[in-house]
């Protein structure tokens, strides 16, 4: 599979990415669930954009169960 660039939508620059890992919790009270969404986050890495470290685009590579 082959990632698409990814651009800025301000300065059209090609922006950087980062991996998260985001837990996901039961309702109220409850405990965590084990489990966690894996997302890849696209940032604009050019410091003359008005969007400079912001992030632009948030897309999930994986649903993980721990």
């Amino acid at each position: 599979m082959v990632d698409s660039l990814k651009t800025c939508i301000n300065c059209g620059k090609p922006m950087a990415d980062r991996v998260e890992e985001e837990e996901r919790t039961g309702t109220g009270t409850s405990r965590s669930t084990g489990e966690c969404d894996t997302y890849r986050i696209w940032f604009c890495v050019n410091p003359d954009c008005v969007m400079f470290n912001t992030d632009l685009y948030r897309e999930q590579i994986a649903d993980r169960k721990g």
